[in-house]
Formats: C-alpha cells, sequence, structure tokens
C-alpha cells in the first residue's frame, strides 16, 4: 500500500457512496481508480467527473483493478458475492448501510476481513455527527456529576409513500432482511449501542398495514415498537414508523434533573420542568460527517499505529445483534439477548460495549 495515497473503487453510485465517492476526490491522500454501477450512462458519468475507467460488471472492476478501499453502494442482495470477492482480494470494504440482511451475513463478512487482514466498516455517519458528539459528552457529564439516566425514547417516523418500482425487493424480506427497523433504523440502533452498550434484553413488536393477514406475512414491516433494557435502572424504546407522519427522528435522553433532546439538526438540553436550558444548531452535518468518518479510515489505513479507527472494528456487529433479537422477538413474542446471540454467531471477538 502506498504510504501517501490509497486507491479507491466503487460499486453502486447511489446515496452515501455517491457522496463518499465526491469526498474521495477532493482528498489528497485518495485516488479513485475505477467507478462501476449497472446503470451503464450513470457508470460512464462518473468515469468521466473522476477521470477514471467505469464498469456495469462489478466481478471485472474487482478482478482487473489493485484498490485498497472498495466503496459499496449496491445493496446487500445485489453486493454480496462482490464484497466475499473484494475482501479476498485484500480490498478494505466501506458500505453503506444496511449492510447485510441479517446477523449470519454480517458476521461472515467481519470475519473474512479479520481473516484476510482487512476491514470492513460501515458508513454510518451518525457516529461522526455533531450531535452525536455532544449526546456522547452528554453522557460523560452526566456520570461525573452523578446525573442518573432512567429512560431513553426515541422516534423515527419516515413516511416514505409508495415505493418506486426498482424499490419493490424493500418489500422481500428475504432480499431487504426486514423493514422499517433494518432499513430506516440502522443509524438509530448503531448511536445508541455505541452510547449505552448492548441491551440485556430486547421486546419488540411490528406490523405491516397490508390491506390482508395473508399479504402482511410476506411483506416487511412497517411499524414497529421496540423496548430495550440496558441495566436494571436504564430502559429504551423505541417508536419507528415509515407510514406515520410527519416526519421526526430524535433520541431524547431522561435523567434525575435533566432531559436532553437530540435531531440530526439540533440538540437541546432542559430541565425536568421544562425550562430550556440550551439550544445548538447542527444545519447541513451529513455531508461533513461522512468526510470525517473517510478522513479516519484513510488515516488508519496509511497510519494505523497513530490513528486508531473509530469506533473498533466489528463493532457493527453489535448494531445487527439488536436488531436481529428484535426481529426474532416479534416471531417468538419474548424478550430475546443480543450478547446470547453475538456468542452463538461465533463473534465473541467484536468489541461488547
Amino acid at each position: 500500500m502506498d504510504e501517501r495515497k490509497l486507491t479507491v473503487a466503487a460499486i453502486g453510485l447511489q446515496g452515501a457512496a455517491e457522496i463518499l465517492l465526491d469526498i474521495a476526490w477532493g482528498e489528497p491522500t485518495l485516488r479513485i481508480a475505477a467507478v462501476g454501477d449497472t446503470d451503464p450512462t450513470r457508470a460512464e458519468a462518473a468515469a468521466r467527473k473522476y477521470e477514471c475507467a467505469s464498469y456495469t460488471d462489478y466481478r471485472q472492476l474487482i478482478v482487473q483493478n489493485k484498490v485498497d478501499l472498495l466503496i459499496v453502494g449496491a445493496p446487500p442482495h445485489q453486493s454480496t458475492e462482490y464484497i466475499r470477492q473484494a475482501i479476498q482480494k485484500k480490498m478494505n470494504i466501506l458500505t453503506q448501510w444496511p449492510w447485510a440482511v441479517n446477523f449470519e451475513q454480517g458476521a461472515e463478512f467481519i470475519n473474512l476481513a479479520e481473516r484476510e487482514g482487512v476491514l470492513f466498516v460501515v458508513a454510518q455517519n451518525g457516529r461522526f455527527s455533531r450531535p452525536f458528539e455532544q449526546v456522547m459528552q452528554y453522557l460523560h457529564n452526566s456520570v461525573e456529576q452523578s446525573n442518573t439516566l432512567y429512560l431513553i425514547s426515541a422516534v423515527c417516523h419516515l413516511p416514505s409513500g409508495p415505493l418506486k418500482p426498482s424499490q419493490r425487493w424493500l418489500y422481500d424480506p428475504q432480499l431487504s432482511g426486514g423493514g422499517v427497523l433494518m432499513q430506516n433504523c440502522y443509524n438509530l440502533i448503531d448511536e445508541l449501542v455505541l452510547c449505552f452498550g448492548l441491551p440485556q434484553r430486547v421486546y419488540t413488536l411490528t406490523q405491516s398495514q397490508a390491506p390482508d393477514r395473508q399479504q402482511r406475512l410476506s411483506l416487511t414491516e412497517d411499524t414497529a415498537i421496540v423496548s430495550m433494557q440496558f441495566s436494571d435502572t436504564l430502559m429504551g424504546q423505541i417508536c419507528a414508523s415509515r407510514t406515520l407522519g410527519p416526519a421526526r427522528r430524535h433520541l431524547r435522553i431522561h435523567g434525575k434533573d435533566l432531559h436532553l433532546t437530540a435531531t440530526p439538526e439540533e440538540v437541546v438540553l432542559c430541565d425536568n420542568a421544562g425550562n430550556e436550558l440550551n439550544r445548538t444548531a447542527y444545519e447541513n452535518d451529513q455531508r461533513s460527517a461522512l468526510g470525517r468518518l473517510l478522513e479516519n479510515l484513510a488515516k488508519h489505513l496509511i497510519e494505523p499505529e497513530k490513528n486508531p479507527l473509530y469506533p473498533e472494528h466489528g463493532i457493527d456487529l453489535n448494531t445487527l445483534a439488536v436488531i436481529e433479537a428484535a426481529y426474532l422477538s416479534a416471531r417468538t413474542g419474548m424478550a430475546e439477548q443480543p450478547g446470547r446471540i453475538l456468542r452463538l454467531g461465533g463473534a465473541e471477538s467484536s468489541a461488547l460495549l
């Protein structure tokens, strides 16, 4: 690997992957070697913009290029075999979420990456967002000031309307891995796990608004309630829906004396009488958060001793274990243990927070 430059390629030029590729183009330590997309028009346009080769066959891109970092924007059901191939060719992977259709597949990717001596990283921009940094600082201060935390409540309402024909696979549990929890709440659950650690137990109720019961059995859920027990004194709850409105995404942390509400745009601190103590706005932070994520990863790949990876490699399995426990609970009607799923999946090496 070049000590000063990393060679980058991308497959699936959509979503966060498209933003990451654009950020990489402006980074002096990164060089874009190839781009790939099943849409030839999109692939050729990106190749002209970034002055690199274009491919419509992902396999050929991987075979014909020596790449340090492969950015994956294609959904899991379209990219699984190519991710395996890239890891076996010693390529580090940076993929957008959700990055696997279930915990078993996620564990396979992480374990394969560890065996091959490369990284498998999820581009969860919330980890590097300014609101998340302020939440983490608040939690640190709460420990120092003995502000006992009792309850975490989160809302993720993202009414999306009818899906485009090209998005119909999101209705199929076998292809998408799940509905609103997997596709829309991954970031939120990931942030909860980073903040509070792995829940001891997860209990979930899900439903679909499909018109008849038989149809509901073959569709992913569009509404879910998730209850989590982090300790004997700390509980959490997520209310998620892609049919209910208005659009809203927030995380609220209730303590003995204060409560904090964080959204992607602002963080508000109030006392328990409802008096506002502080409000900080963060506008248009998504791109800059992804930039900080890519910078952290690039620096770690170039000089790992001086630049630790945040969060540590394999931590994404904790998030997938919570989601897996949520779906298992919805089927069994009982509370499930994410830690047990990690152990049964042979994922003891992931960091249990």
